[in-house]
């Protein structure tokens, strides 16, 4: 009876224990505003006992005995962990990563969550941009955007900054992106006098300092919503506004700076330029009249002409802000002014800047805003790259044996003559600027008022009115003593144009659900309108140098004037679809209508489709916070194009015996339309271990067709350009694109993190022209250096091989047509394609730290396997074949008693110069684009004022085998297919900074 009894006392106990063990829970998973989260993925610690929320966010879960707190994540919240307690039920809030997946990305016409994104999108924000020193935003973006390649083309100030979205989508059209401010389309084309080089950038009239974000959409699915202007990629920039019921902030930003040139040549002094001439005149047997030799030449003068047009720069850039809100209003309202003096004297910058956003809520329904930012920029500077007169290039070739000065002190220009009465130009590098004006002053206006109306809770109207007003006036005056005064009694030259741009659109979104399927359908129009008008004069023959305006010139040389407009017209529509937060559909319309194309083909149509797929739900770990898989097909268009491009054309002021006429200058094409760019994007997205490791990794084909040709016309049809412009011809991009973050650490005293992005980029022209018939694809000879051939990059560099020298003679050797090595120097059959301009590979990478108020980072950007030619090689590097100042390693050239070297004989008058892969370099780089060390130091006052110092250096040290200045010049403007060849280009700026950063 006893052990009966103890037997029953023991299966109680058990029974009990059994039922504790398991004690099932439920619960609710929602996010900070009360919605409920589906798929939330629930785990008991510790073990793999788990499940996830149902549709409406709730959950149950039988608990082992040994439970003692729930692992919870979503993707995009930041994973929480829930102490169990013995109560029934719980409910669990998440707070969202706002860092990582539910990063807000600015698309066409709205907003979108990252995690919810089927298409390419690279994106930085205003923490990316801060205390990065430059003028032009586009320069902090260097290397950090996957598939975007952006270069300085030039290190003068303002210059054109080159941007290529996976690669150049074009031959005879725009290659640029187009640039969306707050709603409202940009014009970015370069503009300046004609004085050689790339020109400046409207886009440096933006300041860095006023964005908020930047987005760029890369597929055909993102940027087809822009339609036929969408091929190049978009580039979407959001500047900062309030915040509702926020309190007032002041933000008082301010750095000053030092800066020098990253490289500049190692040239000859006077003395060793006439040793060498006596050297190469020897050699050469030059038979030019006495005094033919330097006969002392230790005592000739030595001039660093390089050291006396540059010095060191400086840069001061203030702005200050205040931003807030009420419960019905936001506002924003900055200013900023930037002063900076370039290294190359007589060059300055000074930016006045001004931005004003506000938002107004009236009610429940109705939203009215206003974006406001105008901007002055005044530029003074000196003749640009690729003209001889422009400093870099007179000072590195003019002869270093010439006194700068005459006897009183005073600058010398005019014909100069060394002491055995050798001339070169007229002028000289120090003339040149202490005598010469030239300033572009840029005033620019964008704003825009917008306005959304709710009529319904799920239904969203809104319209927006935007413009940008630019207005350039550019001035040049020469004295009689410089190179470009001399001659003529002086020069000046003066222009002014005007661009104005209007942009309407209207759109109306609704979204709904049904059950665990959410759809969003968004509809519009847009209008956009450009209109240009401009003149210019020039005139010569001025009594005195000290008269600047041309109404003081005895002479009007030249003048004339243009007005032009453009119209285009748009109707989108874009459909989204989400299921169960994980699979996620989009689809694009856009039907374009454009002015400038013919009259049959006023319209195209851009669709794009776009999906993805993330499987971190199905697979229910808390390691995995994001797998998703997306793809996308879409096209888009290239309007790029002159405005009269398909139009019959005639030219007046044609005269016969003083009669007027006029002549057919082009002829029309009714058939003319857009270069299109079909694009094919997958790629996979992935979160790992609460997204210490987020990632993507991707692969594009974009395809450019109806590429737009000059087809040479007979003389017969009378026309004077002799071309008419077709649609013909075909290019394809292709590449890898990868991005990389791993935040090894995250607490408020502690951080650390590593980012890496690449790209590569395959360019191919798979279809050329047929103009002969003959049934191949005609050669387009770009330059005497490139040229553009079906199966190979545009621009490929075709040049003669040069095969080093003769050890026997010091002659220079080169392969002929028939693959000989000869010291005959041919060109035509013995040309090669031999490299391209455009870099296999681009990225960067970078780190940031944070201890305790203490914070560093680096940064830096790469680009492999493209090569550009240094056209001034044939200059300071001729051997002394011209009467040129040369490099200091020309002194290695061939000598009987010095044969082991690749620098054939300095030989007077005797070519050494021809164009072959002598001149062309290796432009792999690796550069130290921005490193910065600050201190902040919180609570300043009772509302939690801070200030941070720091310092920053900017291009501080580039690692790279280039024989040039700087591996990262183009040399021509940012749409010339024939970049890549230098002569001169200005390096970029070594910068060293101090600034502080005061949040009040």
């Amino acid at each position: 009876m006893n052990s009966t009894r103890l037997l029953l006392w023991v299966l109680l106990f058990v029974s009990v224990g059994a039922l504790q063990a398991q004690q099932s829970i439920t619960g609710t998973v929602e996010d900070e505003e009360g919605t409920p989260l589906i798929g939330a993925s629930i785990l008991v610690e510790g073990t793999s006992t788990g499940t996830v929320t149902d549709i409406d966010g709730q959950f149950t879960l039988s608990l082992p005995a040994e439970a003692q707190a729930l692992v919870v994540s979503y993707t995009g919240f930041s994973t929480g962990t829930v102490p169990l307690t013995g109560a029934p039920n719980y409910v669990i809030t998440l707070t969202e990563n706002a860092a990582t997946l539910n990063e807000v990305v600015v698309t066409g016409y709205g907003t979108q969550t990252r995690r919810r994104l089927t298409t390419s999108i690279a994106s930085v924000n205003s923490e990316d941009l801060a205390g990065v020193p430059v003028t032009d935003f586009q320069n902090a973006l260097q290397g950090r955007l996957p598939g975007v390649t952006i270069s300085a083309n030039s290190g003068s100030l303002g210059a054109q900054t080159s941007i290529r979205v996976r690669g150049i989508g074009s031959i005879n059209s725009d290659v640029q992106p187009l640039y969306v401010v707050d709603g409202v389309i940009i014009e970015t084309d370069a503009e300046g006098l004609a004085l050689g080089g790339p020109g400046t950038s409207p886009l440096s009239n933006i300041n860095p300092n006023d964005i908020e974000s930047i987005d760029v959409l890369k597929d055909a699915a993102s940027a087809a919503i822009y339609g036929s202007r969408g091929s190049n990629g978009v580039v979407l920039i959001t500047t900062k506004s309030g915040n509702y019921n926020a309190p007032a902030k002041v933000a008082v930003n301010q750095y000053f700076g030092v800066s020098e040139p990253t490289a500049q040549y190692d040239l000859l002094s006077g003395p060793e330029y006439a040793r060498y001439w006596n050297q190469a005149r020897l050699a050469g047997g030059d038979t030019l009249g006495s005094p033919q030799l330097y006969a002392d030449p230790d005592s000739e003068p030595d001039a660093n002409w390089i050291d006396l047009v540059t010095r060191t720069g400086s840069v001061a850039e203030t702005n200050v802000s205040v931003q807030g809100g009420t419960s019905d209003l936001t506002y924003f309202l900055g200013g900023g002014y930037r002063d900076e003096k370039g290294w190359t004297q007589g060059t300055s910058l000074q930016r006045y800047s001004f931005r004003l956003n506000l938002e107004q809520r009236f009610g429940d329904k109705w939203t009215v805003g206003l974006n406001l930012n105008p901007t002055r920029t005044v530029n003074n500077r000196q003749n640009e790259d690729n003209n001889v007169a422009s400093p870099q290039t007179f000072a590195s070739l003019f002869y270093p044996n010439l006194d700068p000065y005459d006897e009183n002190g005073d600058p010398r220009g005019g014909i100069l003559a060394t002491s055995i009465g050798r001339t070169q130009f007229a002028g000289s590098p120090l003339i040149n600027y202490l005598d010469q004006e030239i300033s572009l002053t840029t005033n620019q206006v964008i704003a825009n008022v917008n306005a959304s109306y709710k009529p319904l809770e799920n239904l969203t109207l809104a319209t927006r009115f935007g413009t940008q007003f630019l207005s350039l006036e550019d001035f040049q005056r020469s004295g009689v003593l410089t190179t470009d005064g001399f001659g003529s009694g002086g020069t000046g030259f003066a222009q002014q144009q005007e661009v104005l741009n209007y942009t309407w659109n209207s759109t109306a979104l609704y979204n709904f659900s049904v059950n665990a399927s959410e759809f969003e359908v968004l509809g519009g129009i847009e209008l956009f309108r450009q209109s240009e008008n401009g003149f210019f004069v020039g005139g010569n023959t001025f009594a005195d140098d000290r008269l600047a305006t041309l109404n003081s010139a005895a002479e009007i040389t030249d003048g004339g004037g243009e007005r032009t407009e453009a119209n285009f017209v748009g109707y989108f529509t874009r459909i989204g679809y989400a299921y169960d937060n994980r699979l996620f559909v989009n689809a694009v319309a856009r039907l374009d209508g454009s002015s400038r194309f013919g009259s049959d083909n006023y319209y195209g149509f851009f669709p794009a489709l776009s999906a993805a797929y993330d499987f971190s739900t199905a697979l229910n770990t808390p390691s995995v916070s994001q797998l998703k898989l997306r793809s996308s097909y879409g096209k888009t268009g290239n309007a790029g194009i002159g405005n009269f491009a398909s139009r019959g054309l005639v030219s007046f002021g044609n005269d016969y015996n003083a009669v007027p006429g006029f002549l057919l200058s082009q002829l029309a094409n009714t058939e003319l339309t857009w270069e299109t760019a079909t694009t094919f994007d997958v790629a996979v997205d992935f979160g790992l271990f609460n997204d210490k490791i987020t990632g993507t990794l991707g692969y594009y084909n974009k395809v450019s067709s109806d590429l737009l040709f000059d087809v040479p016309q007979p003389l017969t049809a009378g026309i004077s350009s002799g071309v008419l412009t077709v649609n013909a011809g075909e290019l394809k991009n292709t590449g890898i694109e990868f991005s990389l973050r791993y935040s090894v650490v995250n607490t408020p005293d502690f951080a650390l993190s590593f980012n890496v992005n690449g790209a590569t980029v395959n360019n191919t022209v798979t279809d050329l022209i047929d103009n002969n018939n003959d049934g191949d694809a005609d050669d387009i000879i770009v330059n005497t250096n490139q040229l553009i051939r079906e199966g190979e990059a545009i621009g490929s560099w075709y040049l003669t091989e040069y095969a080093g020298v003769d050890r026997e003679n010091g002659d220079a050797l080169f392969v002929n047509a028939s693959g000989e090595i000869s010291s005959s120097y041919q060109q035509g059959d013995a040309r090669q394609i031999v490299g391209n301009p455009l870099p296999d590979f681009s990225g960067g990478f970078g780190s940031n730290l944070y201890y305790k108020g203490i914070d560093f980072s680096f940064f830096f950007q790469a680009a492999l396997g493209h090569q550009l030619y240094l056209s001034e090689g044939r200059f300071y590097a001729t051997n002394l074949s011209g009467v040129y100042n040369q490099r200091r390693d020309q002194l290695n050239s061939w000598r009987p008693d010095n044969q082991d070297t690749n620098i054939p004989e300095a030989r007077l008058r005797i070519n050494g110069s021809q164009h072959s892969t002598r001149y062309l370099s290796d432009a792999d780089f690796l550069r130290l684009r921005n490193v910065q060390l600050g201190y902040t130091i919180d609570g300043l006052n009772a509302n939690g004022a801070s200030l941070r110092l720091y310092v920053s250096g900017q291009n501080l040290l580039t690692f790279t085998d280039f024989e040039g200045l700087d591996p990262e010049a183009s040399g021509q403007d940012v749409n010339d297919v024939s970049s890549g060849s230098l002569f001169f280009s200005r390096p970029q700026s070594r910068l060293f900074t101090f600034g502080l950063n005061l949040n009040l």
